[in-house]
Formats: C-alpha cells, structure tokens, sequence
C-alpha cells in the first residue's frame, strides 16, 4: 500500500489524498506500527502513564482493537509527552519528549501513510530523516563533487543550523502544508491533537502552542517539517580573507521551492 500511496503521489504532484483514515484504523496496518515500535530500543521506555511495551504485549490483540475502534470513532486522544533531558556536547542539556506507547504506535502508523507521500515530493539533493537515507549519502555526495568525481565540481560546502528549530515549528503553517497534500480531515485533526498534546514536566502539563517534541516518530519527523524545509541562497560573498558570508534571499521553514538549496547540497563558486 506505501508503494501505491508513493505512485499516486509522484503522479499527482498538485493533488490531495482523500480517503487515508481507513488505513490508519486497520488492525493489520496497526499491527505492522506496532512491530516497528515494539523492535525499538526504547520499548521499554515509559511515557506518563507508566505503561511500557510489555504492558502492551501482555494482550496484543485486545489492545490493538482498542487503538482501533478508537480511532474509527475519531476518540483517540494523544497524552502529553514526559520531558527529560539528556546533555548535549556543549555541557547544554537537549529536551526530549517521551510519549506513551499507545502514542507512540498510532504515531508510526501515521508516518507509515504519510511518509511515502512526501518522500515523492523531496528534492534528491534532501538527506535528513529519510528512509535509506543517511548523512554518510549527503557526505559521499559532496565529497565527490569536491573532489570533481561527479560532474560539477565545487570549492565551498556551507554549513548551517536552526537554533531550536523544533521548538518552534509554526503548528498552523504546518498544517496549511500538509493540506496541500492530505485532503483527509480526520488524519489532520489527529496530527493537529499530536502537535496540541502538551508536555508534562516537573508535575504540571505545559501547553505546546508551536514547535514538536524532540524525540517523537512524527517529530520530523516529526518528519514533517523537515520535509518542508528549503533554503535559498541569494548572494555568496568572499572577501580577500577567504571569509565566507552567506545572504539569505528565502529563509523560512514548511516552504521548499524548486529553486531552493537544501542544506546538505554544496554550492558551487565558479
């Protein structure tokens, strides 16, 4: 079903999909999400009700109907994520959210119709949260072209970052982008309640007015939003130090353009 979802796409570029909500509350597609899920490392991780894959596991099949008829009854409601930290290189800390297991399914069930979708739309130059795809692809990419190995040959690489990009997602623009692609209102009320869940920290539920939680199988992934990420380039400046500065004509997240440069494409100085 992925590969027809992935045909129809590349064949409709300016198209919605309809009708998708009955694949998300299929028993067989929750059961192929629950195999994804229940292979991660983190299975016995819990969320904020306490409840670890085991739990789940110890009655498979009824738990699987209960995701199920809730969803087909559109009562699914997705439980605000556990904050924990972990510490980041810069002796920062990096903010994780840990959702529940029950979450965490329906969310790979989620991307498993919506990725294949999307992966039609991405530009071949794009890496980052890509199935079969890696940063050991986008560095064999440039190292080529730097070494002139594949056609075009380039001097510089460019190398840029988002502070606390997933932070501050723009939950409404993320969801005018995923209705250009995903008529199906039910899928996008439930992405919409993901985006709306809240996270739980210290003992109180805080709001999530923008941004997704680091850590999540639709936190793009999500995905998403790095889909729609695109950076254009206006102007390269050198000066005679060989410092580079970089003049950005087009600068916004959840809006690639065909004339855009993802990050992890070189840009050529010829």
């Amino acid at each position: 079903m992925q590969k027809k979802l992935s045909q129809w796409a590349a064949e409709n570029p300016d198209d919605q999909y309809r009708e998708l909500s009955h694949l998300l509350c299929h028993e067989g597609w929750l059961r192929v999400a629950h195999h994804a899920v229940n292979t991660n490392q983190g299975r016995e991780t819990a969320g904020i009700d306490g409840r670890t894959m085991s739990n789940f596991n110890a009655d498979v099949d009824g738990n699987i109907q209960r995701l199920s008829e809730a969803l087909k009854a559109t009562t699914f409601e997705p439980m605000p994520v556990r904050r924990v930290y972990i510490p980041k290189a810069n002796g920062k800390k990096r903010p994780l959210g840990i959702a529940t297991i029950d979450d965490r399914i329906v969310q790979e069930a989620l991307r498993m119709i919506l990725e294949p979708i999307w992966e039609a739309d991405l530009s071949p130059h794009s890496y980052g949260f890509r199935p079969n795809r890696s940063t050991y692809d986008a560095m064999t990419y440039i190292g080529k072209r730097l070494a002139g190995n594949g056609g075009d040959k380039y001097q510089w690489v460019i190398e840029g970052d988002l502070a606390r990009y997933f932070d501050t997602i723009p939950h409404r623009r993320l969801s005018k982008a995923v209705k250009k692609r995903v008529a199906d209102r039910d899928i996008r009320d439930l992405l919409w309640k993901f985006l709306r869940a809240g996270v739980m920290g210290q003992g109180a539920r805080q709001a999530t007015l923008t941004g997704t939680p680091q850590g999540g199988i639709v936190t793009p992934p999500t995905k998403l939003q790095t889909f729609f990420f695109g950076v254009r380039i206006a102007r390269v400046r050198i000066d005679p130090k060989h410092d580079i500065d970089v003049i950005s004509g087009h600068f916004h997240p959840l809006d690639q353009g065909t004339d855009e440069i993802p990050l992890a494409r070189p840009v050529s100085c010829s």
